[in-house]
């Protein structure tokens, strides 16, 4: 894999293992519908945005391994796929050894190992 899709799979990697955690506290309060601030999960080592979405949103995403939530315009079409848009956020899937290795790095898969 070249070295810059690695770093870019691990930085998105990164924030979604933040957004494992607010995930986690927002899921005590058990409340599906509200929405929550996450951290957005783009390939950009500088970005900070954050993404509004429910609990429920965000499960939908991390259904796959290969999918980040990210803010609107985000995206790298080089290395990943926009597969679902709204306003406030869009959902990428990585391509290829990027992909497999962004599954590599989930934490829901290393919590199932």
């Amino acid at each position: 894999m070249d070295p810059r899709d690695r770093r870019l799979a691990e930085n998105e990697a990164l924030f979604r293992e933040v957004n494992e955690r607010v995930e986690a506290i927002a899921a005590r309060q058990g409340d599906d519908d509200h929405v929550y601030e996450f951290y957005c999960e783009c390939a950009n080592t500088d970005c900070t945005m954050h993404v509004r979405a429910t609990l429920a949103a965000y499960e939908s995403v991390r259904a796959s391994g290969r999918r980040f939530l990210i803010k609107p315009e985000h995206a790298l079409p080089e290395v990943e796929d926009v597969v679902e848009r709204t306003d406030e956020w869009w959902v990428i899937e990585k391509r290829g050894d990027a992909g497999a290795y962004a599954e590599h790095l989930d934490p829901r898969d290393r919590d199932r190992a």
